[in-house]
């Protein structure tokens, strides 16, 4: 079943696009030689959930003192994906619009079902409108004979990501580029077919993840909070989890 979630604000959303984590390559070494070791290969979730999980790989580097060498062991980190809600009147009628066709939320189809609002999306998206519509060709490509082209598609959202939020998806469209990202991996999770998020998405859809089961009550298991130390520490080796609500 699908994980949506509404109380995800746009200034905790804010807040993760402004931490400013240097990438990088580093591997974590560690000591715990046996807790990583005994990391199941998968976690326990039901085989008809795997579809709402994207999945990242994750390299383990752990030193084997006795042999005085490296040895390395590639995981899964299991990402929980959680789905935006409309927060007014008119995101809810485009998401409802959209989410029964189990469609994306494609801009340039949203105007086309929305006319009495192109007007406000070109004026923000006028110096955008390209990416927009290389996005829509590619969900429109995979959703008729090209599921590949839903990849691209994928790639196309997080570059759109970058550029948001913007006053069309704070009034209009709502957050569509997340709903798309989620979309994308479903879709490609049914047809067996592998993707590879940057970096910043895989951590977006973490903290979203852990902010979704908090928010709930809930808490991820060891084998997540584990495998996603590490991704982050590879990742972004000076990140910093804690952050400050200025709003």
């Amino acid at each position: 079943m699908a994980i949506s979630d509404s109380s995800l604000s746009r200034s905790v959303m804010r807040q993760i696009e402004r931490q400013k984590m240097k990438v990088g390559g580093q591997k974590v070494v560690t000591d715990d030689i046996q807790k990583l070791k005994g990391l199941s290969v998968t976690p326990d979730i039901p085989k008809s959930d795997l579809i709402n999980y994207y999945l990242e790989p994750v390299t383990i580097e752990y030193y084997i003192p006795k042999e005085s060498r490296f040895a390395y062991e590639q995981k899964m980190l299991y990402i929980g994906l959680v789905d935006p809600k409309p927060e007014n009147e008119l995101q809810t009628r485009i998401f409802n619009e959209f989410v029964r066709q189990n469609q994306p939320i494609d801009v340039i189809e949203v105007m086309n079902h929305f006319s009495d609002y192109i007007g406000d999306i070109l004026q923000y998206y006028s110096h955008m409108i390209h990416l927009h519509e290389m996005a829509s060709m590619q969900f429109q490509a995979g959703m008729k004979d090209d599921p590949l082209a839903i990849r691209r598609a994928l790639y196309m959202n997080e570059v759109l990501r970058k550029f948001e939020p913007t006053v069309p998806a704070l009034e209009i469209l709502g957050d569509y580029t997340t709903y798309n990202i989620n979309w994308c991996i479903r879709f490609l999770n049914q047809r067996g077919i592998p993707c590879s998020l940057e970096d910043k998405t895989v951590e977006f859809l973490i903290k979203r993840y852990r902010n979704f089961l908090h928010e709930r009550g809930s808490q991820t298991d060891e084998r997540f909070e584990i495998l996603a130390d590490i991704f982050m520490n590879q990742a972004f080796p000076n990140f910093d989890d804690d952050f400050d609500d200025d709003d």
